[in-house]
């Protein structure tokens, strides 16, 4: 996967970027391994500037383990975009032997409903590290993904784009939150939420 991944991530972000003035379901992404369970909730802004929005994640068990989903609205403009998606992730430890660092694969699939339609089917890596300070954990990651999009606007049409992930989650002993995630390249966007863990 690494092997396939890493040359079209970079033939990716080389070509056009086709959704850039509208607001996509897998950016920012809030990706990584161990991502949390619970409810986040996002302030979202797809494009710096001129894209605010509010999305929600949901995930009954951390990543990898389970399926992730997400839905929100976001402004884009000329119009208002609904947004609805799921993931699916796994570990990769063999790319990591020695290191405290972690690597997530993930997918998905998910559409946003405005004007036109388009769906996105993304494939991604992301590195994180794990920290700890006084019962607070502070979890940085990176990484990218790459989309294949189906845009049906005027004639249809299928396009291929490349995103450079970033994000930090600080969570309390409570279990309470605060997550940030950032998407640079095609799908420039920034995401800041709170999530509300799952009661047990």
């Amino acid at each position: 996967m690494r092997r396939f991944l890493i040359p079209v991530f970079i033939l990716a972000c080389l070509g056009p970027a086709p959704v850039s003035a509208q607001a996509v379901w897998d950016a920012p992404s809030f990706m990584h391994s161990g991502a949390p369970s619970g409810l986040t909730v996002a302030l979202t802004d797809a494009n710096p500037g001129d894209g605010l929005g509010v999305l929600g994640l949901w995930r009954r068990t951390a990543a990898p383990v389970g399926i992730g989903f997400r839905a929100g609205i976001s402004d884009a403009g000329t119009q208002t975009i609904g947004l609805f998606g799921f993931y699916l992730s796994g570990s990769l430890p063999g790319l990591t032997e020695g290191s405290d660092a972690r690597v997530l694969w993930w997918t998905g699939a998910g559409v946003g409903v405005g004007n036109d339609f388009s769906a996105s089917f993304p494939l991604g890596l992301v590195f994180s590290w794990n920290g700890m300070n006084e019962g607070v954990s502070f979890v940085p990651y990176a990484g990218g993904h790459v989309v294949l999009d189906v845009i049906t606007a005027g004639n249809d049409d299928l396009r291929l784009d490349g995103v450079v992930d970033l994000g930090l989650d600080v969570t309390f002993p409570s279990g309470w939150a605060g997550r940030f995630s950032a998407a640079v390249g095609g799908r420039d966007a920034l995401g800041i939420g709170v999530l509300i863990p799952t009661r047990r």
